[in-house]
């Protein structure tokens, strides 16, 4: 695809799909509300995604997958996460201020999606050279129908739903049956799912971390096996937008800074999620199975800190008017 994100940042400026409730499980998770497992039945009609891994299957288990102990490309319940902002809803009494959304939410779900919807959807946006493709063109349609700009963290959120297997294209397989599993035949339905997998992206750590390594094998060229450094850059700034971590700038402004780095393997890509939420400069253990990038960049980092405190105590010495005086009378003598 050579650099195919870029088709998308241009239209700006010119794996896993998710599954809902079906409408069988919803009477049984709303009779099992109550003050002893209120979380768990939330999470279930509030819209956590169980993540499928379609063609998953057919590929071998990736480096990746050994970094959780969980089900590969399956997040875990809401309830369990560092980041997880999930409570207790205590809906027996009703007092719950989400009430109203989750019994919305559960009626919109309980219906059936329509597979002659789905195939007719497809037809709007598919490629008239590629029988079974939405190309390029087809998903700048679809996303600004969506009213979301292509290059949006929430058109990969997107790609991510549907299991999309490379960028800038939807096969018709990937298209329907990942519709299918979000429950959404339709553009307004498509957009309701996107902002609530959104929101559950921003507080559930696990969530995020499968489509962070969805991500990187997404941006992957066909045949390769590592990402270039311009389009990891861009991916992870993509990836980030909606919690960035601390020292995001000052990763991206290392690499910048040294063209020896030109490419990014699998496993830098995911230990470095793992990076931001274990380690900061100060407590970063190089004895422990980093990647080398990882303690290059530590240095970098604590090399810059000790320049700025240099030039910082310089800056305060030539401020101090005993100093000044100092120096001057030893430029005197020196010039006497």
């Amino acid at each position: 695809m050579g650099n195919c994100l870029k088709c998308f940042q241009s239209s700006s400026s010119s794996s896993a799909a998710p599954t809902l409730p079906t409408s069988q499980s919803l009477p049984n998770a709303l009779q099992n509300l109550n003050a002893n497992n209120s979380c768990q039945a939330a999470t279930s009609i509030g819209n956590c995604y169980d993540i499928v891994q379609s063609n998953a299957n057919d590929r071998p288990r990736e480096t990746d997958e050994l970094l959780s102990n969980r089900t590969p490309l399956k997040p875990a319940n809401n309830c369990d996460t560092k980041r997880n902002s999930f409570k207790s809803l205590g809906l027996l009494n009703g007092s719950a201020p989400t009430m109203s959304d989750i019994i919305t939410t559960a009626v919109k779900e309980s219906m059936e999606v329509s597979h002659q919807a789905l195939n007719k959807l497809f037809e709007i946006y598919k490629d008239p050279d590629e029988e079974d493709m939405i190309l390029t063109d087809g998903i700048e349609r679809l996303c600004l129908d969506l009213n979301y700009q292509p290059d949006e963290f929430a058109i990969l959120v997107l790609a991510w739903c549907l299991d999309a297997s490379q960028m800038c294209r939807f096969t018709r397989t990937e298209f329907i049956d990942g519709l299918h599993k979000m429950r959404a035949d339709s553009i307004e339905n498509i957009r309701l799912r996107l902002e609530h997998t959104i929101e559950m992206l921003k507080v559930d750590s696990e969530m995020f971390k499968q489509l962070y390594r969805f991500t990187f094998r997404f941006g992957l060229e066909p045949d390769q096996r590592v990402l270039s450094l311009e389009m990891a850059i861009d991916l992870w700034k993509l990836v980030f937008t909606v919690q960035t971590p601390d020292l995001f700038s000052n990763w991206v402004n290392f690499l910048d800074k040294h063209p020896n780095i030109r490419r990014i393997p699998k496993d830098t890509w995911n230990m470095y999620l793992n990076f931001t939420e274990q380690c900061d400069i100060d407590n970063y253990d190089d004895t422990e199975a980093w990647p080398s990038l990882f303690d290059d960049f530590v240095e970098y980092e604590k090399n810059r800190a000790l320049e700025m405190a240099t030039v910082h105590d310089d800056d305060n010495n030539n401020d101090d008017p005993l100093q000044c005086h100092v120096k001057a009378g030893g430029d005197t003598r020196h010039v006497s």
